[in-house]
């Protein structure tokens, strides 16, 4: 089936984690189709967050900048109130911010580790989806994208690979399955609302130096475990600004379900319909 897109002008989106990488790819596509953004992060980097703000209002949209620790249910309690007093009424929920938390096998995940893994990942979303839906319902129309990982997954056993990356992931990857779950109840119990409920699960993204030393770590075992942040951006874009819902699915998944191709960050290119990374820097 192929996708239509619809435009988003008069819409306001809130995206967390949009200093960079994930999050600020799928601010500026939103942007290209007429949304207003707020954008969020943690606070470490507040210049990086001033540049995803100023790529939005070069495009020609509105922008806000809001400096949140959702690790804090005290301030994510105010988030989705503060960002409706600066944009208006927020009918688009991007859950990008996460943190992989402790980097520890299974056996060795001590419990503030899990306490941490699951407070930003499963209830911070969880809580600005609850603090999102009333203005949503009141517009009888409202998108939810949650950003969740292919780590949910376990790799067959014997893992053939590097152990400590595959391992290391296990809380996390708990997780971001709770936070499937929780998106495949919610697209059921809001079926027929108008709001729509998605997940976009990638492996990792090639956005940094780190995700780079990964690449070079699983691609001689796994390519398609890494993906281009374009990729992600465009299957988000069109989880959002479509009629889909219940929808938890890859990226790949996404663009072969719609039969799209891979666009430019502006959205006025396409760039290619396969697999899109940077050069690997040699190990």
């Amino acid at each position: 089936m192929a996708a239509t897109l619809d435009r988003l002008d008069g819409r306001t989106a809130l995206v967390t984690g949009a200093s960079q990488g994930i999050g600020r790819a799928i601010a500026l596509r939103l942007t290209s189709l007429g949304a207003d953004i707020v954008v969020t992060a943690s606070g470490r980097d507040p210049d990086a967050l001033a540049e995803t703000q100023r790529l939005i209002e070069a495009i020609g949209r509105r922008a806000h900048g809001l400096s949140a620790d959702l690790a804090d249910a005290t301030a994510r309690a105010r988030l989705v109130d503060q960002a409706s007093a600066a944009l208006g009424p927020i009918t688009i929920l991007v859950n990008n911010a996460a943190s992989a938390g402790a980097f520890a096998p299974p056996s060795k995940i001590d419990l503030a580790a899990r306490h941490a893994a699951f407070e930003l990942n499963l209830h911070a979303p969880l809580d600005l989806i609850q603090a999102a839906l009333p203005a949503m319902h009141a517009a009888g129309w409202g998108r939810i994208l949650n950003i969740t990982s292919e780590t949910v997954s376990q790799p067959p056993i014997p893992y053939v690979g590097p152990t400590k990356f595959i391992h290391g992931l296990v809380a996390y990857g708990a997780s971001k399955s709770a936070l499937d779950r929780v998106t495949l109840g919610l697209a059921a119990e809001l079926h027929g609302s108008g709001v729509h409920v998605n997940a976009v699960k990638p492996y990792k993204i090639c956005a940094s130096e780190n995700a780079l030393a990964l690449a070079r770590m699983t691609m001689p075992h796994h390519p398609d475990w890494i993906e281009g942040v374009e990729m992600m951006a465009e299957a988000s874009t069109i989880l959002i600004a479509s009629s889909l819902t219940g929808i938890v699915a890859n990226s790949r998944d996404v663009l072969a379900m719609t039969q799209s191709s891979l666009r430019s960050a502006d959205g006025a290119h396409i760039i290619g319909d396969a697999l899109t990374i940077p050069d690997l820097p040699p190990a």
